[in-house]
């Protein structure tokens, strides 16, 4: 059976936890693929869609692509060395000021 790509975009872990959870309900019997997605979206996706989407959007106001962004909230990075490493490749201005507003949106959450 092959599928067509309809959409692509980033998710958080808690959005893909949702999903997969609602396509489980759905369907008679998951994939391997999806079940061990889950897994790993049950055990590092805690919190609620609606927190992480708004920590999502936080970021991009600061000018953070969706990826990174995406890939920070899943993360939830707690020392500025780990802020750095998701800016490595990017051109984005990565000052001080901006590594400890971005800490500091993790904390609050």
């Amino acid at each position: 059976m092959v599928s067509e790509i309809i959409e692509s975009k980033f998710l958080t872990l808690q959005e893909v936890h949702k999903i997969l959870e609602q396509r489980k309900k759905e369907e008679d019997e998951s994939t391997y693929e999806q079940k061990v997605t889950l897994e790993f979206a049950k055990e590092f996706g805690k919190g609620k869609v609606s927190s992480a989407l708004k920590l999502v959007e936080k970021l991009k106001e600061m000018g953070v692509d969706d990826e990174t962004s995406v890939s920070l909230v899943n993360v939830k990075p707690t020392s500025p060395e780990l802020v750095k490493l998701f800016f490595e490749k990017s051109r984005f201005d990565l000052t001080d000021d901006k590594i400890k507003q971005i800490l500091a949106l993790f904390k609050e959450d």
